[in-house]
C-alpha cells in the first residue's frame, strides 16, 4: 500500500462500470475494498465517483 493516510470514497471500474467502496491515497492509488485483485470483470483501472446531487435516490422517486 502507498504511504499516508487513506480516505474512503467510491469508484466506478472502468471496463463495466461496475461500483465499489474504496480507499484513495494521498498518491492518487485508489484500491476498492475487499477487491485486491480488481473487478470481477479483470480490470484494474477505477476511476473515482465525482460527489453528486443527482446520485442519490431519495425516497420519493422510489415509489
Amino acid at each position: 500500500m502507498p504511504e499516508g493516510e487513506s480516505v474512503r470514497t467510491v469508484v466506478s471500474c472502468s471496463s463495466c462500470g461496475s461500483v465499489y467502496a474504496a480507499e484513495k491515497w494521498p498518491d492518487g492509488t485508489v484500491q476498492p475494498i475487499g477487491k485486491r485483485t480488481g473487478c470481477d470483470c479483470g480490470s484494474n483501472e477505477f476511476h473515482v465517483v465525482e460527489e453528486s446531487d443527482s446520485a442519490v435516490i431519495r425516497d420519493e422517486e422510489i415509489d
